[in-house]
Parts: C-alpha cells; sequence; structure tokens
C-alpha cells in the first residue's frame, strides 16, 4: 500500500505585483527614516520606527482621498435631494 502523502491546500498568488510590494517597503523604509531623524537620530528604536511607519502607512491607506470624500459628499447630498 503506498504512503499517502497530506494534502496540502494550495496558495493562492497575491494581490499585490512584486513592484507594489518593493513601493510599499521603499515607502515604509522612508517614513521609518523620518521618525528616526525627528526623533533627533538616537539609535536602538529602528524596529518601532518601522512598525509605526506601517501602521502610519495602512491608516493613510484606509482613508479616502479629499477629492473621493468631497465627491462622496455630493453624491449623498443629491441622493437627498432627488427623494
Amino acid at each position: 500500500m503506498p504512503d499517502k502523502k497530506p494534502k496540502t491546500k494550495a496558495r493562492k498568488p497575491s494581490k499585490t505585483s512584486p513592484s507594489r510590494v518593493v513601493l510599499e517597503r521603499e515607502a515604509v523604509a522612508m517614513l521609518a527614516y523620518e521618525l528616526y531623524l525627528r526623533r533627533g537620530g538616537q539609535p536602538g528604536y529602528d524596529r518601532e520606527d518601522w512598525l509605526t511607519a506601517e501602521r502610519m502607512l495602512r491608516e493613510d491607506k484606509k482613508r479616502p482621498a479629499p477629492q473621493e470624500q468631497a465627491s462622496y459628499a455630493a453624491r449623498r447630498l443629491e441622493d437627498k435631494f432627488r427623494k
């Protein structure tokens, strides 16, 4: 009787392209470096700076751009007056 190998689930391909990941990594690195400079270049906080930069960039992505906010508000106002 042949040995049965456990079935493993195939991973789905990532939605992010390699170039996008590099750009995001560069953005995190730049922001982390800026945080380092704002702190006066004090060493020993590189991990905290990196995680803070990631969190800040994630939060920025969640917020709609000002143009999107304005157009969303305008659509809601139009919808209100159509009724």
